[in-house]
């Protein structure tokens, strides 16, 4: 059997590729971790998923989704010794549902990063030492008797990071870790018909990890399914659909070439493979057979007229495949989905099926608050389902190939693809000098992420581009990828998004622009080569998305300008428990806690503390005007217990820069007050013993100088006089809400803390020394003793970069998606010019590349305030690309000469897997006269105000677009009128994105 380049095995490997170290495991898991090129051991090399076809899928498959026992440690060093073998007592560890996340899980620390790397320190590829999560996986199954004397391969389609495979106590292999399956024939260490163990050691950090550098959560976990399967041993092994339609798109030519491997002592002669083509309502099209020669079939068809495959019609067509011995008899038989379609560039334009495309894209991550990077299949039904009715019709899959079963989804249900590879280096992608891509050590892992994405996605009619990935500058590695990709899978454009160059490559055949503006996008238009979809642009943070529809106007103005895919699609804010701790001064500040803090003893072996790790554990408190000192005084005042080794950060407590008091480093102390635009600072040696040993830190303000104290000595003094500066910053014990931002390298606080008070007034030399605790005299005093769990919330970690979708992390639109909608929508409905709509006429144009608009309804009314005066509806029939001016009933007599609008929507004229009937896919408002306000009606005539309160809610226009304001829960929602209901408008407060009780 042909192994793919660069899967790791070595000349001694057999021909299945396994490991020639079968029952090995390194002395050293770092030898594996830290080394670029190890990439992995033991596997497969990558193919198109190959699944039974019919009642044969529930024989040879088997899911390893479920119940898993599972043990973490803080180190490798630390894992269970020796668990993966046979008979090793796990019944004491915990259970974990597989797939998961250990952080969404709650088993480790949830750190959110965008550019720095969530490693310290950040040294590719060497990962941390003193810490790097450890998980221990451990399932028994039983494997069926009649899979005895076939071939068995257990398959991995996702995890992170490095980890190793063991069964039944024997070493399998390793894989570096990501995005794309890991596939281990496992053959000779399965017992059919017995009990069989999987072991499975993964680390949270690899060298692998440098290359996953995502603006995300940074998860670790067997994040996607795990499956079991049987083949014979003489196999179909991968096939390659492609789908060439002629010079005008009516016929096509159908080639499929399959890969025959053998296993074993098999010496049978050449065998054949059957192809049926089935049609969308599973009528037979075409039948071809052909014999192997030299492991290879080639099955060759023309098919007359397919129905076509696009966004607009996602037509799919079956193709069962059957391997049949030299004696004729049938040993496998598979299914792969087709579609028929032909993707271009041509005349400075992307094409589908020789038409021009306009790309209504966002960018979509892998993310859910309750699962973190394990997509459910209800939660991707759910997200495209959702695009649908906003009029998305695209999807980058930032930044790594998404679940499988996605592209399974976008097929059926028509969503085009950029599918970019697992690859993003924002921390290191400053070509050629700071460049992961250049460095000879990581080409391999590069090229090998690549065409994991390649070999498994190329049958999938809905992948439309690929893309060589995220931020990662461009260097030798792009430049291979590109190469492999022309020689092995040319029927796709390429594409990449580096933020320099620009979204571009040499090899690139689309632009991709990253953030251009209107006037720069149109700029670009007028002188570029390539057509344009831009990578990422319209960022969807806060009030976002003004000036959307003067980027939608340069798309209709130009034609090569196609589009772009919008930053970002959902809010990453994951699910965290919420909880608090109380403010024991009086003043009854709250405070709760972030991340994940262990509470450990506390000061004098009272009471209890917290253990603050370095990964993004911190208490936050909330807004207090009783914090926000400006006078003359202060003091900070803590317990700590410095922890070993020195990580970077040991940040005792902070309001921002207004007031610090930490370790600077792990040799000194310092605390700083913010007064006449300047930072004004004391700061000392530690003291002998400091480390690992109980102390009291104080620093005092007292409108003459700040000092420094520890264990009730003054260490050191500066003299100064003048008020504290104000801040806006919230008060942080273990963090600096101003410098632990965005652009943040590093940990944040190691060590033990207790007893944290702020005052505001400086406590005397002789109070410190006699190891005085006036709490009650405190602004906040934080004793960590008591903790209360009050349900859960949406949190954004450390910094709020995550929090830029279009929809919430639970899936509700944000009030921005009306303008979306609206904006990109593929009906226009404008006003003709001259009478116009004052005439009852409008002008319907249907942007749609394939179909006309025959499934729509066109639903007008005409209103005065908030009273209608007319409606109606009628059947719509424009074909595609084209226009038609459309006649209405002209608006009624309006004798008063009141303010009146017409308002002409599309509607579904029947319910879709999408949307209900009458779901509105586009609209247009118009005035038709009369420049008086509408009068408000008599009390007990019943006439309907404008602006009424209707069901709890109030109604109104903005700017053409029909809104409706309604009040729920205490909280206002926004809606289009007939669109997209949108998400409760709500403050966001500190670090938590959205308290609930659960």
């Amino acid at each position: 059997m042909t192994t793919a380049v660069g899967l790791g095995l070595t000349a001694a490997d057999t021909a299945v590729g396994r490991s020639p170290d079968a029952g090995k495991f390194p002395a050293d898991v770092h030898t594996y971790l830290e080394d670029p090129e190890r990439t992995g051991e033991g596997q497969e090399p990558p193919h198109t998923r190959l699944r039974p076809d019919g009642p044969d899928r529930a024989r040879w498959e088997r899911s390893l989704d479920g119940s898993w026992r599972f043990a973490l440690a803080d180190r490798p060093e630390d894992a269970p010794g020796g668990f993966w073998k046979a008979g090793y007592d796990a019944s004491a560890w915990q259970r974990v549902q597989v797939p998961h996340t250990w952080q969404t899980d709650d088993l480790d620390h949830p750190v959110f990063r965008n550019v720095q790397s969530e490693m310290s320190p950040d040294d590719p590829p060497k990962v941390p030492r003193d810490t790097n999560p450890t998980g221990a996986y451990i399932r028994d199954i039983t494997v069926p008797r009649d899979w005895d004397g076939r071939r068995q391969v257990i398959r991995f389609d996702g995890v992170t990071s490095g980890w190793f495979l063991w069964i039944n106590g024997h070493y399998v292999g390793y894989d570096q870790g990501g995005y794309v399956p890991a596939e281990f024939d496992v053959t000779d260490y399965l017992r059919p018909g017995a009990t069989n163990r999987i072991a499975v050691q993964a680390h949270r950090w690899s060298a692998g990890s440098y290359l996953e550098d995502y603006d995300q959560w940074r998860y670790a976990g067997i994040f996607r399914s795990v499956s079991l399967y049987s083949t014979p041993t003489t196999r179909m092994e991968d096939a390659y659909v492609t789908t060439d339609l002629d010079a005008s798109y009516r016929d096509a030519t159908l080639r499929t070439e399959v890969d025959i491997a053998r296993t074993g002592s098999d010496k049978s002669g050449p065998h054949q493979v059957t192809g049926v083509l089935y049609d969308p309502k599973g009528r037979e099209v075409r039948r071809l057979i052909a014999e192997e020669k030299a492991g290879k079939v080639e099955l060759t068809g023309q098919i007359a007229n397919p129905a076509k495959w696009s966004d607009e019609t996602p037509n799919l067509y079956a193709l069962v495949l059957t391997l049949r011995d030299p004696e004729g008899k049938a040993i496998q038989t598979v299914r792969q989905s087709v579609g028929f379609r032909e993707v271009e560039v041509k005349n400075k334009q992307l094409t589908l099926n020789g038409k021009r495309i306009l790309i209504r894209g966002v960018n979509r991550a892998e993310t859910d608050p309750a699962t973190g990077r394990h997509a459910t299949r209800a939660r991707m039904e759910q997200d495209i389902r959702l695009m649908k009715r906003l009029n998305v019709n695209a999807i980058r899959t930032s930044h790594y190939p998404s679940d499988p079963y996605l592209y399974e989804f976008a097929d059926r249900e028509g969503i085009l693809i950029d599918d970019e590879m697992e690859v993003e280096t924002h921390s290191h992608e400053n070509c050629p000098d700071d460049c992961l891509a250049e460095r000879p050590e990581w080409q391999k892992a590069f090229l090998e992420r690549h065409q994991g994405m390649v070999e498994r996605d190329k049958n999938h009619p809905s992948v439309i581009m690929w893309d060589t990935g995220n931020e990662a500058g461009l260097g030798k590695a792009h430049y291979a990828m590109a190469e492999w990709t022309r020689a092995n899978e040319p029927t796709r454009p390429l594409y990449h998004q580096s933020n320099s160059p620009d979204g571009d490559a040499p090899y690139a055949d689309i632009a991709g622009p990253r953030y251009p503006t209107p006037a720069s996008l149109e700029a670009k238009a007028k002188t570029f080569t390539k057509p344009i979809v831009m990578g990422e642009y319209a960022h969807a943070m806060g009030n976002s998305l003004g000036n959307f529809r003067e980027f939608w106007e340069v798309m209709r103005a130009y034609p090569s300008a196609q589009g772009g895919f919008i930053w970002d699609w959902a809010e990453q804010n994951i699910r965290r428990p919420l909880i608090t701790t109380p403010d024991s001064s009086g003043h009854d500040i709250a405070a709760s806690l972030s991340g994940k803090p262990k509470v450990v003893d506390g000061y004098g072996g009272k009471g209890k503390a917290l253990y603050l790790s370095g990964l993004d554990d911190f208490v936050e408190t909330y807004r207090d005007p009783k914090l926000d000192l400006t006078g003359t005084a202060v003091t900070l005042d803590a317990r700590v217990k410095p922890a070993e080794p020195w990580t970077g950060d040991f940040t005792i407590v902070s309001k921002g820069d207004q007031y610090v008091l930490r370790m600077k480093d792990e040799d000194t102390l310092e605390f700083t007050i913010t007064s006449g635009g300047k930072p004004r600072t004391v700061t000392a040696p530690v003291p002998d013993g400091w480390t690992g040993a109980w102390h009291r830190v104080t620093g005092t303000y007292d409108g003459g100088a700040l000092r420094l104290y520890a264990d009730g000595k003054e260490l050191a003094r500066t003299e100064w006089s003048g008020h504290i500066d104000y801040t806006g910053f919230d008060l942080g014990v273990g963090r600096n809400n101003d410098t632990m931002e965005d652009g943040w390298t590093g940990r944040t606080a190691k060590g033990t803390i207790d007893q944290v008070r702020v005052y505001d007034t400086a406590l005397g030399a002789e109070r410190l020394a006699a190891d005085q605790d006036p709490e009650r005299d405190a602004l906040i005093a934080l004793n960590f003793d008591d903790f209360t769990r009050k349900g859960s919330y949406l949190s954004y970690g450390l910094y709020e970069s995550g929090v830029d979708g279009l929809v919430t992390a639970d899936r509700d639109p944000e009030p921005e998606t009306a303008q979306l909608a609206w904006a990109q929508a593929p009906i226009r409905i404008t006003d003709p010019g001259g009478e116009g709509a004052r005439a009852g006429k409008v002008k319907v144009t249907n942007e749609r590349a394939f179909t006309g608009i025959d499934d729509l309804r066109l639903r007008w009314t005409v209103t005065e305030g908030a009273r209608t005066v007319a409606s109606g509806t009628r059947a719509l029939d424009v074909g595609p690309g084209e226009s038609a001016v459309v006649q209405l009933p002209a608006p009624p007599a309006n004798p008063g000469g009141y303010e009146r609008h017409l308002t002409v929507r599309a509607v579904t004229a029947h319910s879709t897997d999408w949307a209900k009937a009458g779901h509105v896919v586009s609209f247009g408002q118009f005035a038709v006269g009369g420049d008086k306000v509408p009068e408000r009606p008599r009390p007990g005539r019943g006439k309907p105000r404008q602006g009424r309160r209707e069901r709890g809610g109030r109604t109104g226009q903005r700017r053409g677009l029909p809104l409706h304001l309604r009040q729920e829960g205490g909280h206002a929602h926004l809606d289009a009128r007939g669109g997209p209901r949108t998400a409760p408008l709500r403050p966001r407060t500190g670090r938590l994105a959205r308290p609930d009780q659960q």
